[in-house]
Order: C-alpha cells, then structure tokens, then sequence
C-alpha cells in the first residue's frame, strides 16, 4: 500500500506547486487618459482644440479579461435648451478640421446624424486604442461653429475605458469650453458644471448699428444777428422746430457692443474758419452759414459729442438698459447748433447733410 500512495503524494504536490504561480498570469488592462486640454478663438471663427492621450497599464481581478474596449468619440454639441448638460445638448455632426492625431490612432467614423461624433480607435476590426503602455501623444482639432448648425463654440470628448465585465471601468465626458478649460481636464458624467459663458459672450454677433434718419430745420435768423467767425464766443444758439421729435437715435444689438467703446464722428471735412474748425451749410451765390454741432445724450453728458470733433475721438459705452426689443438697445441725442457767418454769407436757404460714422475703439 505504502509504493501505490506515495506517488498520489507525488501528483497532489505537483497540482499544489502549479497552483502556487497562478498569481503570475494576471490580467492586464491599458486604461486611457486625457490631459493638457484646452481650447483656444483662432481667429475666423474657429476654434482650436488640443488634449494628450496616454495609456497606462493596470492589472485587473481575477477572471477579467483585458482589452475589452478603450476609445474615445469627439463630439461638438449643439444648444438645446438652458444649461450646459448632455441632457440640454443636442450632439450635431459639426465638421472637425485639421485633426491630427498621435501614431497608430486613426478616425474609425466621420460624424452624422446617427453617430455624432468621431471615435478615435485602432486601424483594426477591434474598438482597441492600440497604444501601447506608457505612451501618449496629442490630439488637435478645430471646429467652426456658425449660426447655420447652431453649435456652441466648445467640444466633449467621451471617453471610454474598462476591461471586459466592466471592471476598472472609467467612462465620462471631459468638456472643453472657453475662458473655462485652460490645461485640467474636468470629467462628468453629465455636464461640466459652474456657470458657463453664454454664446453671445463667446461669440459676439455682429454690432448691427441702425441709425435714423434725423432731418433739421432752422427758424428764419436775421443774417446781422449772427456773429463773424474771427469774433470770440460761442456762436448764434439756433432754434430747430420740433426738435423733441427729431433726435439722432442709434440702435444696435446688445451682445454684440457690451464690451466695446465707440465714438460718433461724421465722414465730413470741416474747414477752418478763424481759430475755429466748422462745417459749412451751402447757400445762393456761393453763400456759406458755418455752424457746429453738439449731440446732447439722453443718458448723461458723459455721452454727449462735440462735432467737428477737436483731438482724439470721444468715446463711450453704448448703454444696455434701453431695450427696444428684438435683443436691441438703442440710444439716442438732441442736437445744439450754434451759427457763425463770414464776408460770403448772403440771406437765402442754406443746407447742408452729414454722414455720421460710428468707429470702435480697437
């Protein structure tokens, strides 16, 4: 009995020491990371993404199999609503321009409605991102968002990562948003949180100034009560009928002007007449009546214009609190017209238009 059990003792013990280093065959999984994310206004409407990917290997539990998917989709989002969620954003397929991608990453689907985004994986059948551990490399794209597909000016890349079962899993979506993504990658599940700048911020539309048509008419003045334009004084106050319907009103969209300055100015040469700088009404016989303007804000002498202006433009805030629907404001100023004559001046009907300009301040 004791030569039939001893070689059962034999095989047992070569089961216990294959046992032994089972520890040793461990699964291991890559799991893909998102760094240095940022996104940048490039000028002509677009918008400039950059990120780094790097995989790093990690071991997982027992019975897990390694590799089973670890990708990631480039989506741009569209507004749908208020808020900055996946819920309130509808994912568009906005063309992504210029993406460059790290060795051995290529794009495995062009964006459409179906599927609106572009998934990031290797060239083969698998959705396996084939880095290898350890590496990384940068990805860079840019996106053009315009009225026409309603998208707002950012990118979500969702990525996915986790062996096969589910274990080790991290999945979310990591937003790039101006003024708000400078360098950390902020991953959520459902949104990135915080108050985000609303398009009008980001993307200003166009001022869209509109400005009225204002038509002046002088009461009759006695050519002898105006004063010569060599004589020191402030000059004849004309009296214009109906003045309180006639102001110069400007209107423009709100979002487009806020954080700009500008100043009123005429494209019109004025002369030099004495030590003053005037404009000059035409008249009979080559008649000139020389005059100068003051606009008079509605909103405060702060805003009011001296023309022909005298040094550097006057600029200012265009106000925000008169708002005439439509996301328009408008502002508007009275004149002041003070007359000068010279020897040319000859009784009659003198006239005289200005085109009124408005410049930003750059």
């Amino acid at each position: 009995m004791m030569k039939i059990r001893f070689p059962s003792l034999v095989f047992l013990g070569a089961l216990l020491l294959g046992h032994s280093i089972q520890p040793a065959l461990a699964d291991t999984y890559y799991r893909t990371d998102i760094s240095n994310c940022s996104i940048s206004d490039i000028g002509n409407n677009q918008w400039k993404a950059v990120f780094d990917m790097q995989v790093t290997a990690r071991t997982s539990g027992a019975g897990v199999q390694p590799n089973a998917h670890n990708y990631l989709v480039i989506k741009i989002p569209a507004i749908s609503g208020v808020g900055l969620s996946t819920a309130n954003f509808v994912w568009n397929p906005v063309p992504i321009k210029d993406l460059t991608l790290p060795s051995g990453v290529v794009e495995r689907n062009a964006p459409s409605s179906g599927t609106p985004g572009i998934t990031l994986a290797q060239p083969a059948t698998g959705t396996l991102l084939n880095f290898a551990p350890g590496t990384s490399g940068r990805v860079t794209f840019i996106i053009t968002p315009t009225a026409a597909n309603n998208a707002y000016p950012a990118a979500v890349v969702y990525l996915t990562s986790a062996s096969q079962g589910g274990a080790n899993a991290t999945a979310g979506n990591y937003w790039f948003i101006p003024t708000q993504t400078t360098g950390t990658c902020k991953v959520s599940s459902d949104g990135p949180g915080g108050v985000v700048p609303p398009i009008t911020e980001i993307m200003p539309p166009e001022p869209e100034f509109k400005m009225s048509t204002a038509k002046w008419v002088l009461d009759t003045t006695d050519v002898g009560d105006l004063p010569d334009v060599t004589v020191a004084g402030t000059g004849y106050l004309a009296t214009i009928q109906n003045i309180n319907n006639n102001s110069l009103c400007v209107n423009y969209v709100l979002a487009g002007v806020k954080k700009y300055t500008y100043a009123l100015n005429v494209s019109n040469t004025p002369s030099t007449q004495g030590t003053r700088s005037l404009f000059a009404m035409q008249g009979p016989d080559s008649s000139q009546l020389f005059y100068n303007l003051k606009l008079k804000s509605s909103v405060g002498s702060a805003n009011d214009f001296k023309l022909p202006a005298s040094g550097a433009p006057n600029y200012i805030s265009l106000q925000q609190g008169n708002d005439i629907g439509n996301g328009r404001s408008q502002m508007c100023w009275t004149p002041e017209i003070n007359l000068f004559k010279n020897a040319s001046t000859k009784e009659g009907m003198h006239t005289d238009t200005l085109n009124f300009i408005i410049t930003p301040n750059a």
